[in-house]
């Protein structure tokens, strides 16, 4: 093919090959005005992912030349729809339902090129993880700095969160079409958000050390640390976890460790029992419990 395509995997114009292309063509008013529409299979001839072409063209598509002379254009459309710059977050899954939701008609509507919802649905991003994070105030500038007052953002990424706000309030209250390359800086940086945030600890889970924050993980940490070769032997909790309470932070161990005394009391863990309640407790092993993932 003689004319450069933009590849989707490549993100930018590569040379394809045809595998197979349709031709139709007609004329209305006794041939007053004819046109031509061609559909194609392509695949890049780089990274060989393949896409849909259709080319439209009809007489009443013409420009001047750089000598003035009438020249017929063409209209092509690349299928399925892409993103020329910027991402698609590749871990969506891992995205609250809520913010997911809004995250893909975002980026659908940024591929079918409707800047104004675009901008909109940045803003409706930020508003949504707001309310994940449980920020409640009347306005957004108010959320925005919250997420930075209570720790979720620097001070330069809150900043930045402004730029969206404005741009989102601009599309929706002023109707003003924003410029398409500044919404593709804002989705790198609701990307970047969202990423740090909300995926990058999913990911990573169960893969490398983390710190063990809230009780349910320090309680599967316990569960997980317990082997057979334990069965029938007095330890303490510090035993157990050995290199793994440096996960744990400090201040929260003694709270930990007495909620575990009263479940074992209560009856809801039944792997081990308390044999000593002195100044370091310490556990007899009895069963081996079920592996519990980190999810």
């Amino acid at each position: 093919m003689e004319e450069k395509y933009f590849c989707r995997n490549c993100k930018g114009l590569r040379n394809h090959q045809e595998i197979f292309k349709l031709k139709t063509k007609g004329d209305e008013g006794y041939g007053s005005f004819q046109w031509v529409e061609d559909y194609s299979i392509i695949k890049c001839m780089g990274c060989e992912t393949v896409s849909f072409l259709k080319m439209y063209g009809d007489t009443s598509m013409i420009e001047s030349d750089i000598h003035g002379n009438p020249d017929y254009f063409y209209e092509n459309i690349i299928y399925p729809p892409y993103l020329e710059k910027s991402y698609e977050i590749g871990y969506k899954r891992y995205l609250p339902l809520s913010i997911r939701s809004i995250y893909s008609e975002t980026i659908s509507a940024l591929k079918a090129d409707l800047l104004i919802l675009t901008a909109g649905g940045l803003r409706a991003i930020i508003e949504a993880l707001c309310n994940h994070l449980k920020i409640r105030k009347d306005n957004l500038e108010e959320r925005i700095d919250l997420l930075h007052k209570k720790g979720h953002l620097t001070l330069s990424e809150s900043q930045r969160l402004h730029s969206v706000r404005f741009l989102g309030n601009d599309a929706l209250h002023e109707m003003e079409k924003p410029k398409k390359e500044h919404l593709y800086i804002l989705l790198d940086i609701v990307n970047h958000l969202l990423t740090n945030l909300l995926i990058n600890d999913k990911m990573i889970k169960g893969k490398i050390d983390m710190m063990i924050e809230t009780y349910d993980e320090f309680i599967k940490l316990v569960q997980n640390k317990v082997n057979k070769e334990m069965l029938g032997k007095e330890l303490s909790l510090t035993q157990i976890l050995d290199k793994s309470k440096r996960l744990i932070i400090k201040k929260n161990f003694p709270e930990f460790e007495q909620k575990i005394i009263d479940e074992i009391g209560n009856g809801t863990i039944d792997f081990m029992t308390v044999i000593s309640a002195d100044k370091e407790p310490i556990y007899q092993i009895i069963k081996q419990p079920e592996f519990t993932f980190n999810w």
